[in-house]
């Protein structure tokens, strides 16, 4: 019985000297947040884990955008609010990007309305000023290409016949007439203020005919123009258009004041309205533009 007492008491006086020897555990140890003890430690020279990278390859980094560091410590401080990660967000790379000219994502398409790559057909009533001749209806067209910034080229032509009146305009007298015009220029455009806002100047040829039947006093009259403009774009629908054109024209309009407007209605077409008042004629019209 001694002997097993002895023998119970030296197992239990060993097992406490074990327990001592180890000592106590460092402060924090097992806290939730507290590094383990040896955490952050350069591991020895002699080593023979592989250096693998702990990080992806540095991003390309903007002035406006702070990197991210190259490792993330798990027990660092949180970044304060605010803090912009270098990375692109998503739906703005490559990936998950608006499709090109995407409806859907209700930016507009088509060229700018003030542009000068057009193609314009009109209808035109023309009235002398004196009524001496009754209104001649013509209808016509205008093309407009642009060349090397800020240069153009603009062409157009126009068709009309009317009747005769009680007196005379240009030699036609008491006699049905046709009305036809061809017109050949070049001019250079540039923006004023903003991009909403552009002066444009013009110059070319302009050849002008009037023959009547039953009459030999028609007239034709070339002469050389020149057109300075406003053109006014307030809404991304809307161009409103304001000219002055003189030239030296003796037998038709030497001064002449133009307005327009034209009303986007899809990308590349406009609809437009305008008047053209001269000293010896006025005139109004109806526009379709296409623009490309």
């Amino acid at each position: 019985m001694k002997s097993i007492f002895s023998s119970v008491l030296l197992f239990s006086i060993s097992l406490s000297q074990t327990a001592f020897s180890q000592g106590a555990p460092p402060p924090g140890f097992g806290v939730m947040g507290v590094p383990p003890p040896g955490y952050g430690a350069t591991p020895p020279p002699t080593t023979t884990v592989p250096a693998y990278p702990n990080s992806l390859p540095p991003p390309s980094v903007s002035p406006a955008v702070t990197a991210p560091p190259p490792f993330a410590d798990p027990y660092a401080t949180a970044p304060q609010p605010g803090a912009m990660s270098s990375y692109t967000p998503q739906g703005t790379g490559a990936y998950g990007a608006p499709p090109p000219n995407a409806a859907s994502y209700g930016a507009k398409t088509g060229p700018n309305m003030v542009n000068f790559n057009n193609l314009e057909v009109f209808y035109r009533y023309v009235d002398p000023k004196q009524k001496n001749l009754d209104g001649a209806h013509t209808i016509g067209g205008a093309l407009t290409v642009a060349l090397f910034n800020p240069l153009y080229l603009k062409v157009g032509a126009s068709w009309g016949s009317g009747p005769g009146g009680a007196g005379n305009v240009g030699g036609a007298r008491n006699a049905d007439y046709d009305f036809a015009s061809v017109q050949a220029g070049a001019g250079f455009h540039t923006p004023l203020i903003s991009d909403k806002l552009t002066f444009v100047a013009e110059a070319g040829l302009n050849y002008t005919s009037l023959r009547a039947t039953d009459s030999t006093l028609s007239f034709s009259d070339g002469s050389i123009y020149v057109r300075p403009a406003l053109r006014f774009m307030p809404f991304d629908f809307l161009e409103v258009q304001a000219g002055v054109t003189v030239s030296s024209a003796d037998k038709y309009d030497s001064k002449m004041i133009d307005l327009s407007t034209y009303f986007r209605v899809l990308p590349m077409f406009d609809i437009g309205v305008g008047a053209d008042l001269g000293d010896t004629t006025r005139a109004f019209r109806t526009t379709l533009r296409l623009r490309w």
